[in-house]
């Protein structure tokens, strides 16, 4: 047993930082006695795989600042045998390249500690003969480098299963070189959130196989076998009703098969061959969409051809080469697919037979403790294609698009985060968001985009970066405790010291917003934000309550102070008074020195004024039912439709707010309906749509309103799933820490709304049916609710859990 203290390791400290290389790591260990627990703590950059015994315990580490790496905690005493264990790690270093995922790689290493293994200079290494090393990372649709390389692998030279076996002999491998003064910590400190569940998720149906008219070389450069898909003609002959399916090729000719999974699925592309004849070229293509938003354009079609580079970008594909025989292959990287296809080009004559294939779907742990229903089969598909669309966004970290960019951005990951609280009872995700955010805060206060990333997206757009305030809040609001506020106090402080130096007489001024993005009129220099300023001053609300829960009583009364000066100027500077049969409303931008100033009018712009009260009931009232007309929401003549995903859950919020929610519902059926299966308004045709329709776009308009990369992985459209439970089913926390609680549910025209939301102290359950006339809750422990019935009075009713309440 290696008694030394965890080190640093890498192959070579004369190539600190290679691009695209795979490299295996391998060590063994003696135990007298096998342990009944026992925890492995695992980190690595870039990235790495770690197998115990053969198993395969670890696919992935968390995204991570290089200088503040965390460890991955993985329990493993069930795998660890008595005499000799084997450790095997396959590291895969990215390089110095840009990416969404990692601020840094300026130096490779691997670093591992437990009780009865860590590594040191007695581990050995190799570098992996089966994949070819390039330095052709993905190109973004619209040039952005943003994921990674392209895999190219040969199955003829992978080392193969003996080298998980104690009796391998790696005495041939060279030895590692312990590196003294990386850019890591010496001991990472343990990482907030579980590994993610995995496994291997097969296709819906097969859509098309048959033969294949390949035009251009197949021996390609690695960025050139999407293009080969791309441009290959597919010419379905065959039918495939189930694998194991069989089918025999000459030399020289290619076939493919492209299968549908009927929702996005993300994770590992993995197949497995019964038969094969060796040095057959396998590509690998995956597709999200049926057709661009953006542009138009068609990406799958019924032939089973489809383009792997319309949505993330050019050269997103992989290639393996097969070995004779049975075979195992799994894509070391992540991708993310509606559709794949696999394209075959042989050299010699054979017969191959795919046993499986599928994506080993990789995405964190949910537990489906949360639900919705409400007899009305539209809005039971919107909470499944909904929830398909927020677990499929849920990996590391919360991610915007895990296929094209996978970055962390905080606009919607706020609202995603308490969607996760409620349905899924989750806060552990939150946690890792506020601290890797935090580390990302510069000298002006701010924060980058996407952290942790190297990505020169820095500083964020403010309207953006708030919603770590609303973060720190949420944290708050849940667990009760003033620990984390504590924490990240530092933060807050000098966060609120940077935005607030863009006041000027109360009014808050700066062009650095996106507003609602690529939709209604933007603030420039010397301009302020009327769609924005009343983010700032809900979020400033809610830290005065944070100061004052950590006993910072001064810098309370400092920003109380400045919350009412923020609230006087929007009043005068952004609220337009009614004229001309528009009522009174928030305009999207103001200058107080240009009266000739085209103002705008949005519907994204009155959504969080109106919920935190900086109009008056009356005049939101008169507002939204101008601006969400009858009888389903859409704007009035003049009026901006709202564009970004978020403001679709705070319309919803606002309507509710007015006692508007039976046009909430409608509004909420008629915005999803293009993306329902079979539903009139969607125009993918029946065979594409799916089960589930979808997938949900990134933004809600069409044409130039959507990027020109626009995907099918998005998570911010699952957001109206948390105004479900919070005015539907009339869920709210009235006290940190969740021991208050208020219950008052509101139908929205519909037959009735039941379901489980997770609060701090346990699952609630509501069920308001007005046929029967009976309202029915059941509270957890530890927990007092003031619940109000729809149809019987306008006092709550106060009852304490656990037991189940019944009002008719």
């Amino acid at each position: 047993m290696d008694t030394q203290q965890a080190r640093w390791i890498w192959s070579d400290l004369t190539d600190p930082a290679p691009r695209n290389r795979f490299t295996y790591f391998r060590t063994t260990f003696d135990l007298r006695l096998r342990p009944g627990q026992a925890a492995i703590r695992f980190a690595a950059d870039s990235n790495a795989r770690l197998w115990v015994n053969g198993v395969l315990v670890r696919r992935k580490v968390t995204r991570y600042h290089e200088e503040r790496i965390t460890a991955e905690v993985i329990e493993v005493g069930h795998l660890l045998v008595q005499g000799t264990n084997t450790l095997v790690v396959l590291h895969h270093n990215w390089g110095p390249i840009v990416t969404f995922q990692r601020s840094a790689n300026l130096h490779a290493g691997l670093w591992l500690d437990s009780e009865f293994c860590r590594t040191g200079p007695s581990w050995r290494y190799l570098q992996a003969p089966e994949f070819t090393v390039h330095a052709d990372q993905v190109i973004g649709l619209i040039g952005d480098a943003r994921v990674r390389y392209p895999v190219v692998l040969d199955g003829r030279k992978a080392p193969g299963q003996s080298i998980h076996g104690a009796g391998f002999d790696d005495s041939g491998w060279p030895g590692v070189s312990v590196v003294e003064h990386g850019p890591w910590p010496q001991r990472p400190d343990d990482v907030e959130t579980p590994g993610q569940r995995e496994y291997l998720a097969r296709p819906m149906n097969v859509l098309a196989a048959g033969r294949l008219d390949r035009q251009p070389p197949v021996e390609a450069a690695p960025l050139e076998i999407a293009a080969g898909i791309r441009t290959s003609r597919c010419l379905p002959d065959q039918t495939v009703g189930a694998f194991p399916w069989s089918f025999y090729a000459q030399a020289g000719e290619s076939r493919f098969v492209t299968v549908d999974f009927g929702l996005p699925v993300h994770g590992y592309p993995a197949l497995e061959l019964g038969t094969t004849p060796g040095g057959t070229i396998l590509d690998l293509g995956y597709c999200e969409l049926y057709r661009s938003l953006y542009s138009g354009a068609i990406h799958v079609d019924e032939s089973g051809w489809l383009n792997p580079e319309g949505v993330v970008g050019k050269g997103y594909a992989d290639r393996y080469l097969t070995r004779h025989g049975f075979q195992q292959v799994e894509i070391p990287e992540e991708r993310t697919a509606r559709w794949m296809t696999l394209h075959f080009h042989f050299s010699e004559a054979g017969l191959v037979t795919i046993n499986s294939l599928g994506i080993v779907s990789s995405q964190y742990p949910t537990q489906a403790l949360g639900s919705f229903e409400c007899g009305d089969h539209r809005v039971d598909q919107i909470v499944k294609l909904g929830l398909i669309h927020a677990k499929v966004t849920m990996t590391d970290s919360y991610v915007d698009t895990p296929g094209r960019e996978d970055g962390q951005w905080l606009e919607d990951a706020v609202p995603r985060a308490l969607l996760t609280s409620r349905w899924f009872g989750d806060t552990a995700l939150r946690n890792l968001m506020l601290r890797t955010y935090a580390e990302s805060q510069g000298e002006d206060g701010n924060f980058h985009s996407f952290p942790p990333s190297n990505y020169p997206a820095y500083p964020s757009r403010y309207d953006w970066s708030v919603q770590w305030v609303a973060l720190l809040w949420d944290d708050y609001q849940w667990h009760g405790s003033p620990e984390r506020v504590r924490r990240y106090w530092p933060v807050l402080q000098k966060y609120w010291q940077g935005l607030l130096a863009h006041v000027h007489d109360g009014l808050w001024v700066t062009p650095l917003v996106f507003a609602d993005i690529r939709v209604g009129l933007h603030p420039g220099p010397g301009q302020s934000s009327g769609i924005v300023t009343p983010w700032i001053i809900e979020r400033l609300r809610w830290s005065v309550e944070l100061a004052r829960a950590v006993g910072e009583d001064s810098q309370a009364e400092a920003w109380s102070d400045m919350t009412g000066r923020l609230v006087s100027a929007f009043r005068k500077h952004h609220v337009v008074p009614a004229s001309g049969g528009v009522p009174i409303h928030v305009a999207d931008r103001c200058d107080p020195f240009d009266s000739g100033l085209v103002r705008g009018y949005s519907q994204a712009g009155q959504t969080v004024a109106v919920y935190s009260d900086l109009l008056t009931k009356d005049e939101s009232a008169a507002n939204l039912n101008y601006c969400f007309a009858e009888p389903d929401g859409s704007p009035a003549e003049g009026v901006t439709r709202w564009n970004n995903p978020t403001y679709f859950e705070r319309s919803l919020k606002a309507l509710s707010h007015v006692g508007l929610t039976d046009r909430a519902v409608r509004h909420l059926v008629e915005r999803y309906g293009p993306y329902l299966p079979a539903h009139p308004a969607n125009l993918t045709p029946l065979r594409f749509q799916g089960p589930y329709g979808g997938p949900l776009p990134e933004y809600w308009l069409s044409g130039s309103a959507q990027p020109e990369d626009d995907t099918g992985s998005h998570g911010w459209g699952a957001i109206p799933l948390l105004w479900l439970h919070e005015c539907l089913l009339g869920v709210t926390i009235a006290e940190p820490g969740g021991a208050k609680l208020e219950i008052a549910p509101q139908l929205g025209g519909l037959p009735f709304v039941q379901g489980h939301t997770v609060t701090p102290k346990g699952v609630v359950w509501v069920s308001c049916d007005p046929q029967q006339r009976r309202l029915e809750v059941t509270l957890p422990k530890g927990t007092t609710a003031k619940i109000l019935c729809p149809w019987t009075s306008e006092t709550p009713s106060e009852c304490s859990g656990p037991g189940t309440f019944f009002f008719g």
